[in-house]
């Protein structure tokens, strides 16, 4: 036989830390798909881009729910032509079949005689995903792959076709977790072993509405963020499109990792994201893209439940101000909050409350319609000698910057925003700041990703990173701190 077969000798290649052990890590639009419930089937561990080109507009016929068996996925490239068929998530081909050109008709057929192309590819976390019905020869021969090679998200496995149990030109996508020796049946490609799809997954798939396929629905494949590898001192994004941001979220929390920092800016009517994870254990929650309305109902929520708040963003968004929110179920001072108000109230607020003897943590502005509307944290929290400013020029900025210096204080948070066609500055100083660190602003995306790499290379770790406009394009401001 041509079957290419490396053996696995029943070792998983890794393990990924599983979302159940976050109480809620979805922004609020993102919700579970009703039909999720109708199916006792886990999501994947791992984050699936659509198999399909970048670009290649494509239809799911069945999903995990409609298909025959249940926990698999028929799609569609639609359009015309050859359709090309790509990994969906990093990992090492384990078996490839692309051998049969033939169409069948399998009702009654033996199972023996159900010959098939597919191809399989095993994750860092343990799942597998299968890519079936592809065209003869298109695996080994175009794509030239052979079993035991590493490939990228995005890499070309082979062409669309309708060979073997198929009906029509589609791809047949699964996601599974194989058990460790014997996994599959060579003719079809089949998982053993899996009465009831007990071993299929939920494939949870960036760039699609609420992370699944739904059948009946269409997409557009395209690059996402990829796989996050655990183990780092942190893991900072910037510049990331919001509808890129959920699944860099996912790929971040399936690698051991928690939110940190959040930061949302607008460049030309488009939102983008700045984030910050570092490895973390413990109850948490994040959202973004909240109305006020959700950011008050997820506030209470969590506050209810003992979580607090451990920042408060702000944002401008297509339809008014947007919020992002990080929860955290931990010990710590007294604390009060508020969102939306304007300037005059949040400084009578900011007034009251320091007399009271709380301290700001975050003091975000938006700027809609010509009005800053606040977002601020505070906590009542002995950090010396401090000044907090929210309506800072570039020029005045670094002003208060080199007056704190000199004052002993040291900058804790940063926070920009565009007013008036023009960048602003929302900042914090402290004299209870011991840490050495390093302030930067104005820099371009390269020269922020330049600074970044640096200072993170001389020990230093990300504190806050935000964006702002400059005509037509991004500006980014920063602290890093030892």
């Amino acid at each position: 036989m041509n079957i290419r077969i490396l053996h696995r000798h029943g070792l998983w290649l890794g393990a990924c830390v599983l979302l159940g052990a976050v109480p809620s890590v979805a922004a609020a639009q993102t919700r579970a798909p009703t039909a999720l419930a109708t199916i006792p089937m886990e999501r994947s561990k791992g984050v699936y881009r659509i198999p399909y080109a970048d670009d290649t507009r494509i239809r799911v016929s069945r999903d995990h729910n409609t298909h025959t068996p249940k926990g698999r996925y028929d799609i569609g490239g639609q359009g015309g032509g050859s359709h090309r068929i790509v990994a969906a998530a990093d990992g090492h081909v384990r078996y490839i079949e692309d051998r049969f050109s033939q169409r069948l008709d399998c009702d009654g057929l033996a199972a023996s005689e159900k010959k098939n192309n597919y191809v399989w590819i095993e994750h860092a976390n343990g799942e597998w995903s299968k890519y079936s019905h592809m065209q003869r020869n298109s695996t080994t021969g175009k794509a030239g792959l052979e079993v035991g090679d590493f490939v990228r998200a995005g890499t070309y496995l082979g062409d669309e076709g309708d060979v073997g149990c198929a009906g029509g030109d589609h791809l047949h996508f699964e996601v599974a977790l194989p058990r460790a020796t014997d996994p599959i049946t060579i003719v079809g490609g089949f998982l053993r072993d899996n009465a009831g799809s007990k071993r299929n997954r939920i494939a949870r798939v960036c760039g699609v509405d609420n992370g699944v396929f739904a059948a009946g629905r269409s997409y557009t494949a395209r690059r996402v963020p990829g796989v996050i590898a655990p183990g780092a001192k942190e893991v900072a994004r910037h510049g990331v499109p919001a509808r890129d941001y959920q699944c860099l979220f996912d790929q971040a929390v399936a690698a051991g990792y928690m939110l940190e920092w959040i930061d949302g800016f607008d460049v030309n009517g488009n939102v983008y994201y700045n984030a910050i994870f570092r490895p973390g254990s413990g109850a948490w929650a994040a959202f973004h893209g909240l109305s006020g309305s959700q950011y008050q109902q997820r506030f209470d929520q969590y506050t209810g439940q003992g979580y607090r708040p451990y920042q408060v963003e702000s944002y401008a968004g297509s339809s008014g101000v947007r919020y992002a929110v990080i929860f955290r179920k931990q010990p710590g001072p007294a604390y009060s909050a508020y969102h939306g108000l304007g300037a005059g109230a949040h400084q009578a607020r900011m007034d009251a409350l320091s007399q009271a003897g709380y301290r700001p943590r975050n003091v975000s502005v938006a700027s809609v319609g010509g009005e800053r509307r606040y977002a601020a944290l505070y906590e009542k929290a002995d950090i010396g000698s401090w000044q907090a400013k929210s309506q800072l020029s570039a020029t005045q900025y670094q002003q208060a910057f080199d007056a704190n210096a000199q004052a002993g204080r040291r900058l804790v948070y940063v926070n920009a925003y565009v007013h008036g066609g023009q960048p602003y500055f929302s900042a914090i100083w402290s004299s209870k700041a011991s840490a050495t660190y390093r302030a930067r602003h104005g820099l371009t995306g390269s020269q922020y990703q330049n600074e970044w790499e640096s200072t993170t290379q001389a020990g230093y770790l990300t504190r806050d990173v935000t964006g702002y406009a400059v005509g037509n394009s991004a500006r980014y401001a920063a602290i890093w701190r030892k």
